[in-house]
């Protein structure tokens, strides 16, 4: 065989082999494209040195028991967590929305613009939303004095779907807490929250804020407690002593818990701050604070108020000066009330409050929120400052004069509307035309209930009824007799018809 038959194989082996490396290198991203896969593995230098020396292997384990721990808080605390819809006066709700002492920018909480103003004449009720938390398996629920204030209507949800009419039992608009009153069915238990203590609360600490934001209802938000003891209105008459959190709150979270780690209750959220730009803190009162405005509504039907009779404001650094006092720290009394409890005790203007029962006193917040703990008539010790010494002084509290506050006049409701969330008139041709209904005779739905069970159930005026819990409808009396029967938060069956829709069963719960 020549030279030239041996090397015809070897030249076939030969790109038979540059063919096989080739597809390699092509499978595998070819000589420059691997190295460019090695290079597009490592992170570029600039993001290497904002990453500086990051491990290639994170441990998670500290996060994982974070995640774990905000599972065991909201599990805790989340199922008495209640979402409320009121029915309010259209002007009552512009002008008291949220509770005075908080300034304009504020006062945008309950999901509707700010500024007071009414309508006309004849005004429309108007809806909204909020959030709230059950205290006790009787059924009172915890949320806030703007979220109910001058309300016809008061709707508590659960997390589970169980409805129920609350009634306002009563409400400080100094504290901006309210205490309503569910009726749960015989052998019924409610899920309760559990208080904790907020005086324990550090700058820093994890705290999720629970409700239903923008009515997303039953909302989790974790944040940190930004600052404690914020004043928001600058009146030092008004008993402002917020904690800060940057956890997310929007319009509708108003009345819900903030709860810490462990998932108990230590703040009401109560407002945000407003504007036009994103701002991103939220504001609790404290539940310390709270429980006192709690614990006199359930026991007298309204906060008792303490108070000794004096005017003060924080001390300033040429307070300290001019009273040589040790630390910029403390309450100027500016004007004593005379016959007052201070007059009597020997209070003087000038004098500089340091502390109350040993709790130490830094500015005036502290001075009226330690003393709105106490009930009128209990004794406190004063730690006055005065010449350059320490006085204490012994006070015994009296009592701010409560406003009279007139009570909104509830929406009167014909019994048939109260029963059953509807109202009904003897079917005319000028009804049937209205309501497109091919039939002569019989009650057709007019209107419907805001907030009633018929209307979160899709009961719509227009709709014909033929028979209600089983029981047949042909005339208003029909209705007014079935409706007599009808007791609260029981079910009814509502059979009716449409043009549109044919016949249909609507199964709801009334609530009255």
């Amino acid at each position: 065989m020549d030279r030239k038959g041996e090397s015809m194989p070897r030249k076939l082996r030969r790109r038979a082999s540059l063919v096989l490396s080739l597809a390699l290198l092509v499978a595998c991203g070819g000589g420059r494209g691997v190295a460019q896969a090695n290079r597009a593995q490592q992170p570029s230098s600039s993001v290497q040195q904002q990453l500086g020396n990051a491990p290639q292997q994170a441990n998670t384990n500290i996060a994982q028991q974070l995640s774990a721990t905000f599972r065991g808080a909201a599990a805790k605390a989340l199922p008495a967590v209640v979402f409320i819809q009121v029915e309010k006066n259209a002007s009552a709700e512009a002008d008291e929305q949220a509770p005075q002492n908080i300034p304009e920018p504020f006062r945008r909480f309950f999901g509707i613009p700010p500024g007071g103003g009414g309508g006309g004449d004849e005004e429309q009720p108007v809806a909204g939303a909020g959030s709230g938390f059950i205290l006790d398996e009787q059924g009172h629920v915890i949320t806030n004095n703007h979220v109910v204030s001058d309300t016809t209507e008061v709707l508590v949800r659960l997390n589970d779907g169980r409805e129920y009419t609350a009634k306002v039992l009563g409400s400080d608009d100094m504290t901006d807490v309210a205490v309503l009153k569910i009726d749960p069915k015989p052998g019924e238990q409610l899920p309760t929250s559990q208080l904790g203590n907020s005086d324990d609360l550090s700058v820093g600490d994890w705290v999720l804020a629970l409700g239903s934001p923008l009515e997303l209802q039953f909302t989790v938000t974790a944040g940190i407690v930004s600052a404690k003891h914020r004043p928001l209105s600058g009146n030092p008459s008004n008993l402002e002593d917020f904690i800060q959190t940057d956890a997310a709150i929007n319009p509708g979270n108003s009345g819900g818990p903030l709860v810490d780690l462990d998932g108990r209750v230590i703040g009401i959220n109560s407002a945000i701050f407003g504007g036009n730009r994103f701002v991103g803190y939220g504001f609790a009162i404290p539940i310390n604070l709270a429980r006192k405005a709690d614990d006199d509504i359930l026991h007298y039907g309204h906060v008792r108020r303490p108070q000794i009779g004096v005017s003060i404001r924080s001390v300033t650094e040429a307070d300290a000066e001019v009273y040589h006092l040790p630390r910029i720290e403390g309450a100027i009394v500016a004007s004593v009330t005379a016959d007052s409890p201070a007059a009597k005790a020997g209070i003087k203007v000038g004098d500089v409050v340091l502390g109350v029962d040993g709790r130490p006193v830094h500015n005036n917040t502290d001075l009226t929120t330690s003393l709105a703990q106490h009930q009128p008539g209990d004794k406190v010790t004063l730690d006055v400052w005065r010449n350059g010494t320490h006085d204490p002084v012994s006070v015994t509290l009296g009592e701010f004069s409560r406003p009279g506050k007139q009570a909104a006049a509830s929406k009167e409701k014909h019994p048939v509307e109260e029963a059953l969330g509807f109202r009904v008139e003897q079917l005319t041709p000028d009804l049937a035309r209205q309501a497109d209904l091919d039939r002569t005779s019989g009650v057709v739905i007019t209107d419907v209930t805001q907030f009633s069970g018929a209307q979160a159930a899709g009961v719509q005026p227009g709709l014909l009824v033929e028979a209600i819990n089983g029981q047949p409808v042909k005339t208003v009396e029909d209705v007014e007799r079935i409706a007599a029967t009808v007791k609260p938060n029981s079910v009814v069956s509502l059979r009716g018809y449409t043009k549109a829709s044919g016949e249909t069963i609507i199964n709801y719960r009334a609530r009255r």
